[in-house]
């Protein structure tokens, strides 16, 4: 947990310093929920979870961060500068910070994944009806092998992800630990997108890369979800760690 941000206990409150960075919507938030070290020597046992409302003196929040993509939200960076927080605000026992947020990722990954399904099935589609209606030699290059190898595929890795989000979310219905089926269902998702949506685009050509057709925005969305929640690297070393801890 290579966390700077720091709360150190003062009687009944924390003071909250330090800096976050690409939060979401932190412009229109009421309340924030902040990680902080309260130990800086225990490393992710140093970690503790604070409720921290916006409008608190000390907090200052900056103008949007300009995105390639993901432009129905915002995100901004957080600057906290001597927060006040009432000690009752903190979340769980000193230290436990990293278990909460380990928890909330669990979750959020199956969004991300949820996510990428939307994005791929919107990109998926728009292949199959440019197929069937863009005429090549008077014929729909839905005919052509080339076209219909690629848009096997895309199905292909479609509905794989969409098992392994499934069966991930059976078992956090169930009340089952999820953790390493979370990870991989956000891995191979995110991955599945980022081919289905650049194989979307091939299939439109040149039409495909003009701002006329919706590919360009799939493309640009499809791109930060092998980043946030965790990268793809992450997710291979959770998955890795669950494997080999049997």
């Amino acid at each position: 947990a290579d966390m700077r941000t720091r709360a150190v206990r003062e009687g009944d409150e924390y003071v909250i310093t330090g800096v976050k960075h690409f939060i979401s919507n932190a412009a229109e938030a009421t309340f924030m929920v902040v990680f902080a070290k309260t130990d800086m020597e225990a490393g992710a046992r140093g970690v503790s979870t604070f409720i921290v409302p916006r409008d608190l003196p000390g907090i200052q929040v900056s103008s949007p961060e300009k995105l390639m993509g993901i432009r129905g939200g915002h995100a901004f960076e957080v600057s906290l500068d001597g927060v006040r927080v009432p000690a009752a605000n903190r979340l769980g026992a000193e230290g436990t910070g990293f278990k909460i947020a380990m928890k909330v990722l669990d979750n959020s990954r199956l969004d991300v994944a949820a996510t990428s399904l939307g994005i791929a099935e919107a990109a998926f589609q728009a292949a199959v009806a440019w197929a069937n209606q863009r005429l090549v030699g008077g014929e729909p290059i839905a005919s052509k092998q080339a076209i219909q190898f690629k848009l096997a595929e895309m199905k292909l890795r479609l509905e794989a992800a969409w098992g392994l989000t499934m069966q991930a979310l059976a078992l956090r219905q169930a009340g089952q630990p999820f953790t390493q089926q979370s990870a991989m269902a956000k891995l191979y998702a995110s991955e599945m997108v980022g081919f289905v949506t650049d194989e979307a685009l091939q299939i439109h050509g040149g039409y495909g890369y003009t701002r006329e057709m919706p590919l360009e925005r799939y493309v640009r969305d499809a791109r930060i979800l092998r980043i946030y929640e965790g990268s793809s690297e992450i997710q291979r070393s959770i998955i890795a760690r669950s494997v080999l801890a049997g």
